[in-house]
């Protein structure tokens, strides 16, 4: 099974990031979307998230048995609020089991910048907890 032509996978096993399933804009094409959606399907992906303007696929994604969350963003510049939004969506969905790939059209700047924000927060998190100073004893 070949897999989506533009994937990232951020967290392995918990989240991608990638152009829209089938691919985007003129170069869409159905039979491409549903081998994307079967690669995410045998790698554990339960929940998809769309960032596109359009609701393009959405009813796909039921079809396919994947939950979707959609936050449209029309560019970087406009995504502050969408950022914090999928922030927030992303800190929650990924402590439950199986993965999720988010998306946007074609241009995949936001998605990255999501994705980077993600991993820099969870990093944070990760390093201060583990520079806790132990309890003196005695």
């Amino acid at each position: 099974m070949n897999g989506p032509r533009r994937i990232w996978w951020a967290r392995p096993r918990k989240l991608c990031v990638m152009e829209r399933p089938g691919g985007g804009g003129r170069s869409h094409r159905p039979e491409r979307r549903d081998a994307d959606l079967d690669y995410l399907k045998a790698r554990g992906v339960r929940l998809v998230i769309s960032t596109m303007t359009t609701r393009h696929n959405l009813s796909e994604y039921d079809r396919a048995g994947r939950a979707w969350h959609h936050v449209p963003v029309s560019s970087c510049a406009e995504g502050a609020d969408a950022l914090e939004e999928l922030l927030g969506l992303l800190k929650r969905e990924q402590r439950l089991r199986g993965a999720i790939a988010l998306h946007g059209n074609r241009h995949t700047d936001f998605v990255a910048a999501v994705a980077a924000v993600n991993l820099h927060s969870s990093a944070a998190r990760r390093s201060s907890s583990a520079w806790r100073v132990p309890p003196r004893r005695g």
